[in-house]
């Protein structure tokens, strides 16, 4: 079992909803898919939870406010004890992936839904879109056919998800390829970098949390995470 390409556990937590979960340290990252009429009522949790739309989309409601996301447009964010759901009122299946980590303190305090903005990412140099908030960074980019992610390190942790196609992936020592479905999780200064070696252009996620004063989410069961989505 790696740790840097985390095994997917799925769970279906109602004929409307499929969730595959990956353990990453002390943050759980998921994918969500909600077939059309799929409601999550208003719920809390000691978690801060944040989240995008990958396709599909969604009625969100964070704390008595509603918006329509659309994919990869904007995030929303619910902090701890903060209430928050989402309906999906369209004829297709939304998919959403979703970042919850017990945090132990907030220096600020964001908005509940934040736009991506155009951005050149520094290592790549690649065009990319962002979102940067408190607790955590998101960065959308494409790879083009052939590109190469040299290898780096970081101060933060950082998970990545394959939207499409296939990317090389490698995390300290360890080597992977992926494709949409898994994902790959790069601690704290330990190198990792990628290679498309395919003839299209790959979406690549990344999430990025700096180093701050955390509590780990494993003092809450997991059981519990992952059914309070």
């Amino acid at each position: 079992m790696s740790k840097f390409f985390p095994t997917p556990k799925k769970t279906n937590i109602s004929l409307d909803v499929e969730l595959i979960a990956f353990e990453c340290q002390d943050t759980l990252v998921q994918l969500v898919y909600l077939a059309p009429g799929a409601n999550f009522a208003l719920h809390e949790h000691l978690e801060s939870q944040m989240g995008m739309i990958i396709s599909g989309r969604l009625e969100m409601n964070v704390n008595g406010i509603k918006k329509i996301i659309e994919p990869l447009q904007q995030a929303y964010i619910a902090n701890a004890y903060v209430p928050h759901g989402s309906v999906n009122i369209f004829p297709e299946t939304a998919l959403v992936f979703d970042v919850k980590r017990i945090i132990n303190s907030l220096e600020k305090t964001d908005e509940v839904f934040l736009n991506v903005a155009p951005k050149k990412d520094e290592i790549t140099g690649f065009s990319c879109k962002s979102i940067v908030a408190s607790w955590f960074e998101i960065a959308i980019t494409e790879i083009p056919p052939r590109g190469i992610i040299p290898m780096h390190q970081s101060a933060s942790e950082q998970m990545g998800i394959i939207l499409n196609g296939k990317l090389m992936m490698s995390v300290e020592n360890e080597q992977q390829q992926l494709e949409y479905g898994r994902i790959y999780y790069a601690p704290p200064d330990v190198p990792y970098g990628g290679y498309n070696s395919s003839d299209e252009a790959v979406s690549l996620i990344e999430i990025l949390i700096p180093p701050r004063s955390y509590l780990s989410y494993k003092e809450a069961s997991l059981s519990e995470m992952l059914t309070t989505t």
